[in-house]
């Protein structure tokens, strides 16, 4: 991950709240706490994974975990599990064999899937204390801004796995991330490309 605590106080970021969708096992949450966020809500949908990170953040009083795969509705996804558990998704696999040969799908499971305005209202908490928002779900990145309308609101700034080939079926580009954000004012001040098909982009909100 490119370095957000550096990304953020040159941009003006307010250290206020993060929301951090795969959030995998939590190993950012010592980031967050030393950038200052106040309120952290840890989001993780595979049930194995989720057990960890629970474990992990136990010491943390101002973390929240919700254990679901966030997208563009409510109701249940059919999640497939991969030999890597960093690239599990509800999207099926596309390309991502023939760039990483060794991660192929085991089994799918069924999974409860929100929207992330949903999820927030289902846990009470109030939008108004989340101002960043951490994006990693191997492709379904665009179906969970789909469902976040109400959130983007008060977000200012958004970090963002981004794809530039379709690593998984039917996952958005790049260019769709920037078009869909672009709407709620955002605009992309940093690309960080891993690989040539993946990267992370960070888009703040203008003033």
């Amino acid at each position: 991950m490119h370095d957000l605590y550096s990304l953020c106080q040159e941009h003006g970021i307010a250290s206020r709240g993060v929301i951090h969708v795969g959030s995998h096992e939590g190993q950012e949450v010592p980031l967050y706490q030393m950038m200052g966020m106040q309120n952290i809500l840890l989001v993780e949908a595979n049930p194995d994974v989720y057990q960890r990170l629970h474990s992990n953040i136990s010491s943390f009083p101002n973390v929240k975990t919700a254990n679901c795969a966030i997208c563009n509705y409510n109701g249940f996804a059919r999640f497939h599990v991969t030999t890597s558990d960093f690239c599990s998704s509800i999207l099926p696999l596309k390309t991502v064999t023939a760039n990483y040969p060794g991660i192929v799908e085991t089994h799918e499971i069924s999974v409860p899937a929100r929207t992330l305005d949903t999820l927030l209202g289902e846990m009470q908490l109030s939008p108004q204390n989340y101002n960043f928002l951490n994006i990693d779900i191997q492709g379904a990145e665009l179906l969970a801004f789909q469902g976040a309308v109400g959130l983007l609101q008060h977000v200012e700034a958004v970090n963002t796995e981004v794809n530039f080939e379709e690593l998984y079926e039917g996952c958005a580009m790049i260019d769709q991330i920037d078009q869909f954000l672009s709407v709620f004012g955002f605009h992309r001040v940093a690309t960080t490309q891993y690989h040539p098909t993946w990267g992370d982009a960070l888009y703040v909100k203008r003033r």
